[in-house]
């Protein structure tokens, strides 16, 4: 697969030389690759170059269209446990309010009128399950049923894949085994038993002090990184610029810009190298997560998104290990009360405004069916993203439409545009680009 993507990265970047549009053509190429066998990787660069064409020229159609006046968006926020006067139920009414949204907090699913009437059900656009609303709102919601313009904060196959089968070992590991797909440690650049509370990581910072007498001991760096996945299936996710650091020479964490962390430690070429393994080891490891466990075929939330946080060791390596995966924001390492509030709050605020600025939330007011002039050609090559990205043919209702799927590929077209603290982590260029294309090497660091 790798060697494949390696061949329509160079091909694409010869038709477009745009380090975006080559990274959109690049997802087009991986959804259509999806259950086809090397043999027919010809044809299927062939679609892509096609298919990237027409909904580049779709693109500018569809955002011309949106300069009408917006209809009302409705955001649900959940609090759970959290009161109404906390600083994260604060910020997240703030901001959403900032962005035009009509904002209704209650404390769970089972206690919104929105989401347990009839007539409300339909009417919000943004749902966000705070941590302790999480389970409240996987009991009560649907995902396969979601409308195409809603968007929530969960992703229920990660959140079952980074599970805690117990004693730490990620669910992800049993599900492989259970479907005859045996991982093994050397198989994944992380730890087996990195996900829960439970799970049994080295020695921390703090705890590796050496006697007195013995040899100062390697620098052994735990550095905590932020991810947002924006889908899960075909993968698509961003890594966010802040990241916070831990030594076994300095124990209190401090926060930092990913780049000014790796510069400093590394210097400019060997940090420029250390990034990209940083975003290989992560997207291995969610790569092996959503393609684990049993693949549904119903329609799925295409808008839903989650953030993730890897606790990655750096140990007389260049290249890390993943010994920690949250399904939600932790910054445990940052000793001070204020500063990991002030930085929670700053990567929450940053997801919001990266997801959900006017000119990249597609919704329902979009109409892209209604108000879009698609060719009998591009109506083909997008029922071949259905049935590859689907799993399905035909118009069950539970499978994903041709909406669905250009909804998925222009969010993400746009998402590679908007100026942002998130990076694009996978898909990745980086394989695909040549050391003499300045073009794409700005792109895959970016």
């Amino acid at each position: 697969m790798r060697c494949l993507l390696r061949t329509a990265g160079v091909l694409l970047r010869r038709r477009f030389c745009s380090g975006s549009l080559l990274l959109f053509g690049l997802l087009c190429y991986q959804i259509l690759k999806l259950g086809r066998n090397r043999s027919g990787s010809d044809e299927v660069l062939k679609d892509t170059k096609r298919l990237t064409s027409a909904l580049e020229a779709l693109r500018n159609q569809v955002q011309r269209s949106a300069h009408r006046p917006p209809q009302v968006r409705r955001a649900v926020v959940l609090t759970g446990q959290h009161r109404l006067s906390d600083t994260e139920v604060r910020l997240h009414q703030l901001v959403l309010q900032q962005m035009d949204f009509e904002v209704q907090l209650s404390q769970y699913a089972e206690t919104s009128w929105f989401l347990r009437s009839h007539e409300g059900v339909s009417r919000w656009s943004l749902l966000l399950c705070l941590s302790s609303s999480e389970r409240s709102c996987l009991r009560k919601i649907s995902f396969s049923y979601l409308q195409q313009h809603q968007m929530v904060n969960l992703l229920p196959r990660l959140k079952e894949a980074f599970s805690d089968a117990g004693g730490g070992l990620c669910h992800f590991y049993t599900d492989s085994h259970l479907a005859g797909e045996s991982v093994s440690e050397s198989d994944l650049p992380m730890m087996p038993r990195s996900c829960g509370s439970t799970n049994h990581k080295p020695d921390s910072p703090e705890d590796s002090r050496s006697p007195v007498q013995a040899p100062p001991p390697a620098l052994v760096t735990m550095v905590n990184v932020f991810v947002l996945v924006t889908c899960v299936s075909p993968l698509t996710s961003f890594l966010h610029d802040m990241v916070t650091v831990t030594t076994n020479e300095d124990s209190l964490g401090h926060k930092m810009k990913i780049r000014d962390f790796l510069l400093h430690q590394l210097g400019p070429q060997r940090s420029h190298h250390a990034l990209g393994q940083i975003k290989t080891v992560i997207g291995t490891v969610l790569q092996a997560a959503s393609t684990s466990g049993k693949q549904e075929t119903a329609g799925r939330c295409v808008l839903c998104f989650q953030l993730l946080t890897f606790t990655l060791m750096f140990r007389a390596s260049i290249t890390p290990a993943v010994i920690q995966v949250d399904t939600e924001l932790t910054l445990n390492s940052l000793k001070d009360t204020f500063d990991r509030q002030i930085t929670k709050d700053l990567i929450l605020e940053d997801t919001l405004h990266f997801l959900l600025r006017p000119l990249t939330h597609l919704s329902s007011e979009t109409h892209l069916s209604s108000e879009t002039h698609l060719s009998s050609e591009t109506h083909l090559l997008l029922e071949k993203l259905r049935e590859q990205y689907g799993g399905c043919r035909g118009t069950h209702s539970s499978c994903p439409s041709q909406e669905d799927v250009l909804l998925l590929l222009l969010r993400f077209h746009q998402q590679l545009t908007t100026p942002s603290s998130f990076h694009l982590l996978y898909p990745s260029s980086s394989s695909s680009c040549s050391s003499s294309s300045s073009s794409c090497s700005s792109s895959s660091s970016s």
